[in-house]
């Protein structure tokens, strides 16, 4: 590096003049190091101040790559029409378990309770095991009447047509009993 350049890389890192860069380079035997050292002693160095900013810049415009990157995120982001429409079932199928878990069935003989369980049991045994329906269809033959308990207007409906059921059952029971008096 000659001298020229020595003196400009002072003068671009302290700010002074072609003549305190060269004198100062001059008494410190060429060492541009010691040269800006003694300059910033003497105080002939410019103050740069630096600065730091949290506020976020404004943002430039967006190249069309970019606006191209970020819809195809969004569009990866996306969940399928399957995968949407599978969130609602399951959804649905959650809020059926916990309504029939809600719900109680009752079976009650002569006014006092004898079973009472969750809905949920009954729609299961009767689809799983078929026996399960004659056997609450006998049981009304036994005087057992049956009801669903609930917060829902629903079971105001079926306990309506439970209670008919029972009665048919007992107008049975009393045709058939009464052939057998005769």
């Amino acid at each position: 590096m000659d001298k020229l350049e020595k003196v400009e890389l002072i003068r671009e890192k302290t700010g002074v003049s072609y003549d305190d860069a060269n004198a100062a380079l001059e008494a410190s035997n060429d060492n541009v190091l010691d040269a800006i050292i003694m300059l910033e002693r003497l105080g002939k160095t410019a103050h740069q101040s630096a600065s730091y900013t949290t506020d976020a810049a404004t943002p430039g415009p967006v190249s069309p790559e970019m606006a191209q990157a970020q819809t195809a995120y969004e569009d990866s982001s996306k969940k399928s029409r399957f995968s949407e429409k599978m969130d609602k079932a399951f959804e649905t199928l959650k809020s059926l378990f916990k309504k029939s878990m809600d719900t109680t069935f009752v079976a009650e003989r002569h006014g006092e309770r004898v079973v009472a369980m969750p809905i949920l049991f009954v729609i299961l045994g009767i689809f799983l095991w078929g026996v399960t329906i004659w056997l609450l269809l006998l049981g009304l033959f036994f005087d057992f009447r049956y009801r669903i308990e609930g917060s829902a207007r629903v079971t105001v409906d079926i306990n309506q047509v439970m209670d008919k059921a029972g009665d048919v059952a007992d107008s049975i029971k009393s045709d058939v009993t009464k052939g057998k008096e005769d």
